[in-house]
């Protein structure tokens, strides 16, 4: 095996190692976030104000989907010891989740008047869990700055995935295709789904999130691939003029645009609050940068789905496929690349990048809307020109500029002129370096 071969391979493993390993925390319970806080409410109301509790454990109870259980230690001036709670919701899901219905305490339940006075006069008026103190030390000024990127790492990743969809495409036939913002919300769309289906069979778990994962992102690279397939293949072998494919993807955009909306009321639009505990990061008493889990997962998929990307792109035989036929598609067929099957992977990985996008927008945001495609398909474009369209790490560089811009105007100045900096910016890049940052210019080879 080559040396280029074998260290593709290897490159491949580690990412994979990493994304295992960055998965792995969420194999444990997957609980809502809001019925955590309303069950660790709770135990300070059952003990007396100068106890100290300590939280030991916070699980679903097996084979029923609206109950929690809730372990902690009590240390007073009476002593220490264990205690258990177990809060019973309405439901699993909907404006039920919310409403606590019963309560085990150390195995004993607690009368309906005990339980009523909790919830009309301790949990309305509770401001929920302690905060804590943060993990680092930081001033006021530096912490909200931090709070600013660790919210655009995530949207760095959702702009840099769909740019090299651009990218990935453009590659290979010079052509733009409109329509992957719309393909990643039906990522998004395809996991709320599938999310929905699951917790129909009783409460959500890893294996149920996981499966909703993937089926996000394959549903997404399955459309890319239809529509490349059934739009942007024949329009090409009909057209040589790019205005065609460019006029049929804004179309198959405008019809998923309007099919998602008209479908919404027939659907779950929410990801149930999971993961979704704050994590104090840095800061003081003035202001502290936090983090959820939530957030972490989506950041971690999108960078190691960027990993995998490169690594994809620089180390295997698709990469150096799909590199020689953007030199010279001529050239590329008489030396043995099998056209159809390099386009129809194309595709499909394409897709897939958009679809891992609009999965990690669900996971961070917690939903993903029809409006959000156009959006995305302007600023990931922008990224993908920025950075050298048909430059899959030119994209990844423009979508990280195209971030960082966002996030400091939207922090530092007034946000409604956020927009117009942008696309100024990508003005200024088309007259001074039509190339752009990697020279990708048109007449150049669209390679890594």
């Amino acid at each position: 095996m080559p040396g280029g071969a074998r260290g593709g391979h290897r490159l491949l493993q580690r990412a994979l190692i990493g994304l295992a390993l960055l998965l792995l925390p969420g194999c444990g319970s997957v609980i809502d976030a809001d019925q955590a806080r309303l069950c660790r409410a709770v135990a300070p109301a059952l003990h007396d104000e100068a106890a100290d509790i300590v939280e030991t454990q916070l699980a679903p109870v097996p084979n029923d989907p609206t109950a929690l259980r809730y372990r902690y230690r009590v240390r007073s001036s009476h002593g220490s010891g264990p205690h258990e709670l177990i809060c019973h919701f309405a439901a699993q899901a909907g404006a039920g989740r919310f409403h606590l219905v019963a309560l085990l305490q150390d195995g004993t339940p607690l009368g309906d008047v005990k339980l009523y006075i909790l919830r009309r006069w301790w949990l309305q008026e509770s401001h929920g869990e302690t905060r804590g103190a943060p993990l680092f030390h930081l001033g006021k000024s530096g912490a909200y700055w931090l709070q600013q990127a660790l919210g655009g790492i995530v949207l760095m990743g959702v702009y840099g995935l769909i740019a090299t969809g651009f990218a990935l495409v453009h590659g290979l036939y010079g052509r733009i295709n409109l329509a992957f913002g719309e393909v990643a919300v039906a990522g998004g769309v395809y996991m709320l789904v599938a999310i929905s289906l699951a917790g129909a069979a009783g409460r959500l778990g890893p294996a149920g999130l996981a499966m909703a994962l993937l089926a996000g992102i394959g549903g997404a690279a399955l459309l890319s691939w239809a529509i490349g397939r059934t739009v942007i293949v024949p329009i090409l072998a009909r057209a040589r003029s790019p205005q065609p494919v460019l006029i049929a993807t804004l179309a198959v955009a405008i019809v998923l645009a309007e099919l998602f909306r008209l479908t919404s009321p027939y659907r779950e639009n929410w990801l149930p609050a999971l993961i979704n505990r704050p994590i104090l990061i840095a800061g003081q008493d003035g202001f502290i940068a936090t983090v959820t889990p939530a957030q972490l997962l989506a950041a971690g998929l999108t960078l190691s789905g960027i990993s995998l990307l490169l690594g994809l792109i620089r180390f295997t035989g698709y990469g150096r496929s799909w590199r020689a036929h953007a030199d010279d598609p001529l050239m590329a067929a008489l030396t043995g690349v099998r056209i159809p099957r390099l386009v129809g992977v194309t595709f499909a990985l394409a897709g897939g990048c958009a679809g891992l996008a609009g999965v990690a927008m669900v996971m961070a945001y917690g939903t993903i809307t029809p409006g959000d495609g156009l959006s995305m398909t302007l600023k990931a474009l922008i990224s993908a020109i920025i950075g050298g369209i048909g430059s899959v790490p030119g994209a990844l560089l423009g979508a990280a500029l195209v971030a960082s811009v966002e996030i400091v105007w939207s922090s530092a100045f007034d946000i409604g002129y956020r927009d117009v900096v942008i696309y100024s910016l990508l003005v200024a890049v088309l007259v001074l370096r039509p190339g752009g940052l990697f020279q990708r210019a048109a007449h150049s080879p669209r390679e890594f």
